[in-house]
């Protein structure tokens, strides 16, 4: 873990310096060329530029949680390794949660005759890499807005209470 995340890490900045949008001025073409690894060019427009940021910008935060997190629980000798499905989800829940809350801004917080062009990819990535950071927080604000558009369900009889998340200090309880 302390190489494979790393190395994703590495892996998602170029991905997200190599689809970052260039700077539009007037008139100026709403396609991007991404020129990746060297191997091969591709063209995508600027909205397809901004789902892919976002979504890298929130596996991104993911992978700085899990990195946190699995430094924090190998130094003080406490990883259990029944955490590694998390560890190993947290940029994908990121990536996805980067991505509905860029949805979900796009919808409410803009114009729906704003286009992609008129759209600052700063604050979308800030946005979708805090959700990777904290995607439990971030999702729990989604569920709170879902609740006052939506009705409640009750649980079902599979209901599963959580309580915590992380690995807990066997000496502290």
């Amino acid at each position: 873990f302390t190489v494979l995340l790393p190395a994703l890490a590495v892996l998602f900045l170029y991905h997200l310096w190599a689809f970052w949008p260039a700077p539009t001025a007037g008139g100026a073409s709403a396609e991007k060329t991404v020129d990746y690894l060297g191997l091969w060019k591709l063209e995508v427009s600027r909205e397809t530029v901004l789902f892919v940021v976002v979504a890298l910008a929130g596996a991104l935060g993911g992978l700085i949680h899990a990195l946190r997190s699995l430094v924090t629980y190998v130094g003080h000798r406490r990883l259990l390794w029944s955490w590694a499905p998390f560890y190993l989800t947290l940029p994908v829940i990121g990536a996805l949660g980067g991505t509905v809350f860029y949805i979900v801004f796009r919808a409410g917080l803009f114009s729906p005759s704003t286009s992609a062009d008129e759209a600052s990819p700063f604050g979308f990535a800030a946005v979708a890499l805090l959700v990777g950071l904290f995607s439990e927080q971030a999702l729990e604000k989604l569920r709170e807005l879902a609740g006052n558009l939506f009705t409640s369900v009750p649980p079902g009889d599979d209901h599963f209470e959580r309580v915590d998340e992380r690995p807990r200090d066997r000496d502290a309880s």
